[in-house]
């Protein structure tokens, strides 16, 4: 996101988007560590080395630095699904998680900010969260709808069974972003992938 930010425009604009990215960079730490609501713009001002009058040369305001957090969380998982929205076979489906154990996991600070607000505020909870969400619940029920016509899977209700494969991931990946568990490494990711693909698979396939 950094890149794209940075990428084209006059040498002023660059600046000011690098200088952007400096306090949303500092402001996603401190609403990581502190919470949203305990982070003042004082705080975020000094993390960022800047006066904090200067922050209001770039930001409204401590929402307006939440908004710009989320959307950069959201331009993840938009880039995620576009790669696998032809999702056709088992491979797809363990790269479906695999990306989203991977943005979860080097976005830390972006994703525990963006679920701690969204628990808080059904703006955040419904713009941002849910509605990415139903794009990747979609995704998943296409999936299953065909697999249960071709007869790989068992006869079952796609929106369930799509429901519970989201609640298999989120299962995995909240110990770590709470910090009970240590990150997983690439390795890691890729082997808890596999093993929640292979335990769905083998649960609905047909015999």
């Amino acid at each position: 996101m950094t890149d794209q930010l940075q990428a084209g425009g006059s040498r002023r604009d660059r600046q000011i988007q690098r200088k952007r990215q400096e306090i949303i960079l500092a402001a996603t730490q401190l609403f990581s560590d502190k919470g949203f609501g305990n982070t003042s713009t004082k705080d975020i001002a000094e993390a960022a080395d800047i006066g904090e009058s200067t922050l209001y040369n770039y930001f409204a305001n401590k929402r307006d630095i939440l908004l710009a957090i989320l959307s950069e969380t959201g331009f993840a998982f938009d880039a995620m699904l576009e790669n696998v929205k032809g999702l056709e076979n088992r491979d797809g489906l363990v790269a479906l998680f695999e990306m989203g154990i991977n943005i979860f996991v080097s976005r830390m600070a972006f994703t525990r900010t963006l679920l701690a607000q969204a628990w808080v505020d059904d703006e955040i909870l419904e713009g941002f969260v849910m509605r990415r969400l139903g794009h990747v619940s979609m995704l998943l029920q296409r999936f299953i709808t065909k697999m249960v016509a071709t007869g790989t899977f068992r006869p079952m209700d796609p929106a369930l069974a799509s429901r519970l494969t989201i609640g298999m991931f989120l299962g995995v990946v909240l110990p770590s972003l709470r910090g009970i568990e240590p990150s997983p490494t690439p390795d890691e990711r890729h082997r808890i992938a596999e093993d929640v693909v292979n335990l769905l698979w083998n649960g609905i396939r047909n015999q």
